[in-house]
């Protein structure tokens, strides 16, 4: 077998590999007590609503004036940090831990604006 033959194996194998791990299965369905922390519980499909303000756009004077139009009785806010590819976000966490809004807010120095808001489509 001369070197070509084996690379071509090889990058096959990997290929194949990669394929497989990359199936078309449903997102598993966490349960939220069971989870520790707060999850999306049994949603399968979630919206986004991302907006876009002028320039010198007016915002809320403090951040808990604007999550208030987002809360709900009894539910808490849960800071989540900036990561790879995602802003930092304040989820919304009512009743075993399940999150039904997960807020984006921008600070600008005319206030608090939302800038995204992602909640539970089904």
């Amino acid at each position: 077998m001369n070197i070509a033959h084996a690379a071509t194996g090889a990058v096959t194998l990997a290929l194949a590999l990669t394929l497989a791990g990359c199936g078309s299965s449903a997102r598993p369905h966490v349960d939220p007590d069971v989870a520790g922390k707060p999850t999306w519980g049994g949603c399968q499909e979630r919206s986004m609503q991302i907006t876009d303000y002028v320039a010198g756009a007016s915002g809320y004077k403090t951040r808990a004036a604007a999550l208030e139009p987002y809360r709900v009785a009894g539910d808490r806010a849960v800071e989540r940090p900036a990561r790879a590819h995602r802003n930092a976000r304040v989820l919304l966490v009512g009743d075993g831990d399940v999150i039904h809004h997960a807020v984006e807010l921008t600070h600008t120095g005319n206030g608090w604006l939302v800038s995204t808001v992602e909640a539970c489509a089904d």
